[in-house]
């Protein structure tokens, strides 16, 4: 029961956030009667709410049981205010985002109008290897995890991804040395990725804290934004533990 409504809500996505009981059964691969049954009766919890056209969208129920306690978005409240700062500066993108499985989940998102436009947004998931944030996460995450990770499948998505594990690893190895990462036409070809990690207790790694920039580094900026994003990191660090949430992130 509890898979069957994982694959309705996980039907959901930014472009397809209004659903019919039909359009559910095809996404979470249901028969008809079943995903209908599931939805009215998430509905009734809350999970689920009824619109116009018998369309149905994500309830507030699930919104108020995350912001109660979730250990993600206290990590994401907590790193705002300096994201805000390096955002108000940059006029760029500036984001958090966590290891989930083999991608970078986004956490949290801070935008200009004029920004360099990008693949994912907030509860959006990219491969590790083509963002700089998950990039970060990669090389300080467990041997076997970077092992396994790099004798799967890497995805391209433009002719600059790397694609080969030997050159991926290499590139883990470097980050961990210089302790950023950056990464250019990855995801696309017109912009720039710099990553640091966000440090919890001892020495480890929560997120990734990440800007993306028009690609290349107009203006020389790159050694500054790398200073900023590790400035932002300490602090995030050390508000989570002054406050005691190093033990909810």
């Amino acid at each position: 029961m509890l898979e069957r409504m994982d694959r309705i809500l996980a039907a959901f996505t930014a472009e397809h956030s209004r659903l019919t009981g039909g359009q559910l059964a095809v996404l979470a691969g249901l028969p008809p009667a079943t995903a209908h049954r599931l939805a009215r009766d998430m509905a009734r919890q809350g999970w689920l709410e009824r619109v116009e056209g018998g369309r149905y969208v994500v309830g507030t129920r699930l919104w108020e049981l995350a912001n109660r306690a979730s250990r993600e978005l206290t990590l994401a409240r907590t790193a705002r205010p300096f994201m805000g700062d390096i955002h108000a500066v940059l006029r760029q993108h500036v984001q958090l985002g966590i290891m989930e499985g083999r991608e970078v989940l986004l956490l949290e998102r801070l935008s200009h109008p004029g920004a360099v436009p990008v693949r994912a947004s907030v509860a959006g998931r990219l491969p590790l290897h083509l963002s700089a944030t998950g990039l970060v996460l990669l090389a300080h995450a467990p041997g076997e995890v970077q092992q396994a990770y790099l004798e799967g499948p890497l995805a391209a998505f433009t002719p600059l991804s790397p694609t080969d594990p030997h050159e991926v690893a290499a590139e883990l190895e470097r980050i961990r040395a210089r302790g950023h990462a950056v990464q250019t036409g990855y995801l696309e070809p017109e912009t720039t990725g710099i990553a640091v990690p966000v440090r919890g207790r001892g020495e480890q790694v929560l997120a990734g804290l990440g800007v993306i920039t028009p690609a290349g580094d107009p203006g020389g900026r790159a050694p500054a934004i790398v200073q900023a994003l590790h400035t932002a990191a300490h602090g995030i660090r050390r508000t989570l533990r002054e406050t005691g949430r190093d033990r909810q992130a």
